[in-house]
This record gives C-alpha cells, structure tokens and sequence, in this order.
C-alpha cells in the first residue's frame, strides 16, 4: 500500500481517505471496522507528511 500512496496526488488520496471513512461508517463487524481505519489513518499521515 505504501507504494500506491506515493503515486497518488493529494486530491487521490483524500478522495480514498473519505471513501474508506464512508465504507468503515456502513462496515457491520468490528474487525471490517477497524482495518478500514486503519487504512484511512495510513492516508491521512500520508496527507501530513507530503503537506
């Protein structure tokens, strides 16, 4: 995943951090749950790093 992280521009990887935000929000188990915040918070460092 690192790897696609650093090819995307900032618009890419903030549409993908509100799409993972939006899938964790209809997720049903807990453990869909939290990998999908996991991931969102692996974009948004992402986002702070690069600007």
């Amino acid at each position: 995943m690192k790897n696609t992280v650093l090819k995307m521009d900032h618009r890419e990887i903030t549409k993908k951090y509100s799409e993972l935000l939006n899938k964790a929000d209809f997720a049903t188990g807990r453990k869909e749950v939290v990998g999908l915040l996991k991931k969102a918070a692996k974009l948004k460092s992402q986002i702070e790093i690069n600007y």
